[in-house]
């Protein structure tokens, strides 16, 4: 599963809105019940302009008792996705991915989606699901968060 960090200021806000951070407090509502429970989370590592992803993956962290890798840095997708897709660590797994959205579609192109859509630049309540489980064949679906007032 794949998402965008929540709300922020702009582009150039190190941290999440107070809309972001209320979207992060309530990101666990929305796994194991809409979406399933992530096993492991990654988040892109904290730069010198962003720690949002690592900030909206927090609270669902906590309450899973999972330790959030963010050892790849925004430029990494591939090197990423390349890990999904081999390290044995991942395989059979749920995995919860927060990244910033000008990288997503190279992040799914990386994990074999052909004809990747852009993540819309003021979209922040959608998770996109890759399964891989029919035929082998990668498939992304579109899912509206709905945690918040707005969201679609």
């Amino acid at each position: 599963m794949l998402m965008r960090h929540g709300e922020d200021i702009g582009e150039n806000s190190f941290h999440l809105s107070p809309e972001g951070q209320k979207r992060a407090q309530a990101l666990p509502k929305l796994f194991g019940s809409r979406l399933p429970t992530p096993d492991v989370i990654i988040a892109t590592h904290a730069s010198k302009g962003s720690n949002r992803p690592i900030e909206t993956v927090e609270p669902l962290a906590r309450e899973l008792h999972l330790e959030i890798d963010n050892r790849f840095r925004d430029d990494d997708y591939a090197l990423l996705a390349r890990a999904l897709m081999t390290d044995p660590r991942y395989e059979g797994k749920t995995v919860l991915v927060c990244w910033h959205h000008g990288k997503m579609d190279n992040l799914v192109k990386a994990l074999g989606i052909k004809g990747a859509p852009r993540w819309p630049d003021m979209q922040f309540d959608h998770v996109w699901v890759i399964d891989f489980k029919k035929n082998g064949k990668p498939r992304l679906e579109d899912v509206h968060q709905q945690l918040l007032p707005g969201d679609k």
